[in-house]
């Protein structure tokens, strides 16, 4: 059954009426059960809708739009036969905007005007919309209940011959008739509506609703963002909960093409027109546990390379390495111990080897960590006309006697590295104390809170953004690199007369932030399935605020051994969500001193050991990635990438690492990514079912799925 949402992506253009919208197709491919074994699937099918016009259906396909002056016109969804989503029909006339609300079925219109009274029109074709629209003699009074309750609900519709109301969690059924006994043919008929029988209470969260038939309900959380979560009901009398989550992240206006009665869900894999060829696509079995990778040879040294602004080599340059996860979280200040010093090369890269003997408090903290050691790499330099610069990169290491897997979390580290410089930065000598730490309601101004906040990944696979500001927009035009006036990102450096001391730390607040670090897809007649066992193994960003802003400098390996088991299992079909732990977060206030008596500040969010908060939960469900899944996502897939799971057969992603996956925690303001090193412990996996002995496809995001997928995603 085709659902039609008019949306405009959320934000400030909600409110300028100025911008045209987007008019998006999609199938409810199980509307009849209410998708308990379905979902609302994206036809890609869109057509541009003019600022100020209001939309509603009929059914069959007719479709017709309110201009902003008034104008009532009428189209046909063509798209099932190759034609447009909006082909246009008939124009009829004005000063149909006088209407507050206006709904259709069938061969009827209502309009409710702003008194509350409630017009009926008669489409004479109401299969093809192009029919004469005659107003019925007699209106439905402003004074009935019916007419009242239409006026004050959230949202109004029609199934058949019922009329539909939401108001504060509670939907009602309007039955409708026309009386025509003892009228000649050629008469109007005259409406009337019955008494309204609650069907439907409680649905607090809900603001919009639609049928796409009779004993089918849909309710959405939002209209105006990308939180809204579309739940499915059936029932005529009483609504039964049929699917708590249908879809995630439907945003605008949603109305159905009602039909006046609903059959049973298509079987087999949906796709619209023609499918494909699968390009050869070859049958996968689950990898055996024991065939693993070796760990990587490597790991036990920190490197990295710094440039200048302008992304040239910042060479000759000397590079402290301190150990980062050290000293109390009780406001006490400690100096961070140093690991080694190297000087960049002509190309800015640097390397040093873990130290064979650790400092006691170091192997402490690495004991903690699986073995994995993390650090901060600086450079600091002046430029030609005397601006300081400074270059933090977070990088980690850990020693052969490490476990395997601590290894290969170390070395996949490493391995995302490649090609990433860290760049210098301006720095301006601060004496003075911190600002105090923003409130909620402040980080709840900037993008990352936004990306928190929404049910599905906003992301898209794009990196996130190289500045944010943790309690507003995203920065515009904000370039560091202007100092008094003058540009430094291209000047010459030199290194720092007289050298630097050892960084002090204080941790300013800590904090524990559910995290994604891992996904299942799992699409038609199929299971779900992540394994997030025995130990932490993620790779997360660490940010280093500079002037008013942050930026991600490096990430740190978290190791560390939870001695829990967290996940979900079998979940499907139509279901792809991230999974998320909780990470505790540091908010921390760095100082150091160079050529004897200038004093620098840096603040760094950084992430520290899995810890459960007091009655907290110990991994739960992220955003909804089902976007992801599906015929569009495999037809324009790589070939390479593709393969096929045999009916009631399993595959499982045991091996390398997981893709990164941008924006999986927002910490105190700043959004960051992170990813997970499979291994025995940390799986992916579907299970086909047999419906119809049909294959089961799936494609790797980065690569073929017996290579380094990163992810598989479903059709």
């Amino acid at each position: 059954m085709s659902t039609y949402v008019l949306e405009t992506a959320p934000g400030p253009v909600f409110t300028d009426p100025a911008k045209p919208r987007t008019l998006r197709k999609y199938l409810d491919w199980d509307p009849k059960g209410g998708d308990a074994n379905g979902t609302i699937i994206d036809t890609e099918k869109t057509a541009t809708v003019a600022a100020g016009s209001k939309l509603f259906s009929s059914g069959r396909g007719v479709i017709y739009e309110i201009t902003s002056g008034g104008v009532l016109k009428s189209y046909k969804d063509e798209t099932a036969s190759g034609g447009s989503l909006l082909t246009p029909v008939k124009t009829y006339g004005t000063g149909w905007n006088s209407f507050q609300r206006t709904w259709a079925s069938g061969g009827r219109i209502f309009g409710q005007a702003a008194g509350g009274e409630i017009a009926v029109y008669a489409q004479s074709d109401s299969a093809a919309g192009g029919g004469t629209i005659t107003l019925l003699a007699s209106k439905i009074a402003s004074t009935s209940a019916a007419a009242v309750a239409i006026g004050v609900s959230d949202d109004v519709w029609m199934a058949g011959s019922v009329i539909y109301t939401l108001r504060s969690g509670e939907i009602t059924a309007w039955p409708y008739s026309e009386r025509t006994a003892g009228l000649p043919p050629n008469q109007i008929v005259h409406p009337g509506v019955g008494a309204g029988t609650v069907i439907g209470s409680g649905l607090n969260d809900a603001v919009l609703a639609w049928s796409p038939g009779p004993g089918t309900i849909h309710t959405s959380t939002g209209s105006n963002d990308y939180t809204g979560i579309i739940r499915g009901y059936v029932g005529t009398s009483s609504l039964t909960l049929a699917n708590a989550e249908v879809k995630a992240g439907l945003y605008g206006d949603v109305f159905a093409d009602t039909a006046t009665c609903l059959a049973d869900m298509a079987e087999g894999q949906p796709y619209f027109g023609t499918r494909p060829d699968d390009g050869g696509a070859p049958v996968v079995a689950a990898p055996s546990e024991d065939d693993q990778d070796p760990a990587p040879e490597g790991s036990r040294f920190f490197k990295g390379r710094f440039t200048l602004g302008d992304g040239k080599p910042a060479s000759g340059l000397q590079v402290a390495v301190e150990a980062t996860d050290v000293g109390a979280d009780d406001g006490s200040t400690a100096e961070l111990p140093l690991l080694g010093t190297a000087t960049t090369g002509a190309d800015g890269s640097w390397s040093i080897p873990l130290p064979a003997q650790l400092p006691q408090e170091v192997q402490l903290a690495a004991d903690a960590n699986g073995g994995a050691v993390n650090a901060v790499a600086s450079a600091m330099g002046v430029t030609s006309n005397g601006v300081a610069v400074n270059g933090v990169d977070h990088v980690s290491a850990a020693p052969n006697t490490a476990p395997t897997a601590v290894r290969k979390l170390v070395g996949s580290a490493a391995s995302d590295d490649v090609g990433r410089a860290a760049k210098l930065f301006p720095l301006i000598s601060d004496d003075s104390p911190s600002a105090p730490e923003p409130s909620d309601a402040e980080y709840a101004k900037s993008w990352a809170y936004e990306q928190e906040r929404a049910t599905v990944d906003l992301t898209d696979g794009k990196p996130i953004p190289e500045w944010q500001n943790a309690t507003g927009p995203l920065p515009v035009n904000y370039d560091p690199y202007i100092v008094n006036g003058v540009d430094t990102k291209g000047l010459a450096v030199t290194p720092y007369d007289g050298g630097c001391d050892r960084t002090k730390k204080v941790v300013q607040s800590k904090k524990i932030y559910y995290t994604a670090v891992a996904e299942g897809h799992a699409y038609w007649d199929s299971k779900a399935s992540v394994d997030y066992d025995s130990k932490l193994a993620s790779i997360v960003d660490v940010a280093v605020k500079t002037g008013s802003n942050w930026s991600v400098q490096g990430t740190s390996s978290l190791g560390s051994s939870m001695g829990i088991s967290t996940g979900y299992t079998n979940r499907g079909p139509y279901f792809a969500k991230q999974w998320k732990v909780p990470i505790e977060y540091k908010k921390i206030k760095e100082t150091w001193k160079c050529g004897g008596n200038n004093t620098f500040t840096r603040y760094v969010v950084a992430p520290g050991g899995y810890k459960v908060p007091s009655g907290g939960a110990t991994g739960t469900y992220g955003k909804d990635v089902r976007s992801k899944d599906g015929y569009a996502g495999w037809r324009n897939s790589p070939q390479a990438n593709r393969a096929y799971v045999s009916a009631g057969s399993y595959f499982q992603i045991s091996k390398n690492k997981s893709h990164k996956m941008a924006g999986a925690v927002s910490a105190f303001g700043v959004s960051l990514s992170a990813s997970t090193q499979y291994d025995k412990e940390h799986r992916q996996r579907i299970t086909a079912g047999t419906n119809n002995n049909e294959r089961h496809y799936i494609w790797g995001r980065n690569g073929s799925v017996s290579g380094k997928p990163g992810v598989f995603y479903s059709y």
